[in-house]
């Protein structure tokens, strides 16, 4: 079985970190990562940072993160962005971006906000449109605004509705460095506790995000997107 970590942060301009967490990863036992990259990170910072991971031996995606907070600055970025990056990614931070980013088939992920802040997570039925919903684990252990309970308790009623709504739901590291990558069987652990049963946890590091990755390379009319080789991983049923 392949598995996938669909967020990794590397900083973009630190070659030996990126190094670092390639290597981690793939000793891990990922065969495929998104690299996040910044709105305006070069052609030469991306170019470079793939190299990084493919040389470490994994395959790599391109995925850009978009915190726009309402619908016309969301709709232009999406513009500007949709045809450079393999994975385009929504942070909630606000319910107007939100209901269009749930209707628009250029947004693939929608995760929540780093800040857990109490807002209800408006979710709608899953459209034709795709997007899936993310889960970082890092958000459970960067936010120290909030008792670990609670934001265990309110990621666990996002699931539940996401489940509910018919969204698919990626789990992912959302690592910045190396100390919060975490090996895919104890991603899937922790999608369990967050309301996931066993299959379900495992494909959301597996197939569910293979198959977005593979859907998303043959719409840009490439192998990759880049300079790596296509993902043929197992297809998401």
């Amino acid at each position: 079985m392949k598995f996938v970590d669909l967020h990794l942060r590397p900083p973009i301009e630190d070659p030996i970190a990126q190094r670092e967490m390639a290597e981690l990863a793939r000793g891990l036992g990922y065969s495929l990562v998104a690299v996040a990259f910044h709105l305006r990170s070069s052609h030469e910072e991306v170019k470079r940072a793939r190299k990084i991971f493919l040389d470490a031996g994994l395959d790599v995606v391109s995925r850009v993160d978009i915190s726009a907070t309402c619908r016309n600055g969301l709709l232009k970025e999406l513009r500007a962005l949709r045809r450079d990056f393999e994975i385009v990614a929504m942070e909630y931070r606000s319910g107007e971006a939100l209901s269009v980013a749930q209707h628009d088939r250029r947004v693939d992920i929608i995760y929540l906000d780093s800040a857990l802040t109490s807002r209800v997570f408006p979710l709608k039925r899953a459209s034709s449109s795709g997007a899936h919903l993310e889960i970082n684990v890092s958000t459970l252990t960067e936010t120290p605004r909030l008792p670990e309970h609670y934001q265990i308790a309110r990621i666990a009623r996002v699931i539940a509705k996401a489940k509910e709504n018919r969204f698919r739901i990626v789990i992912s590291s959302g690592a910045h460095n190396p100390m919060y990558l975490r090996a895919p069987r104890d991603v899937a652990a922790v999608g369990m506790v967050l309301g996931l049963d066993r299959e379900e946890a495992i494909k959301s590091i597996s197939t569910i995000p293979i198959s977005l990755a593979n859907k998303n390379r043959m719409k840009l009319g490439s192998p990759y997107a880049g300079e790596n080789a296509k993902v043929t991983g197992t297809r998401d049923e």
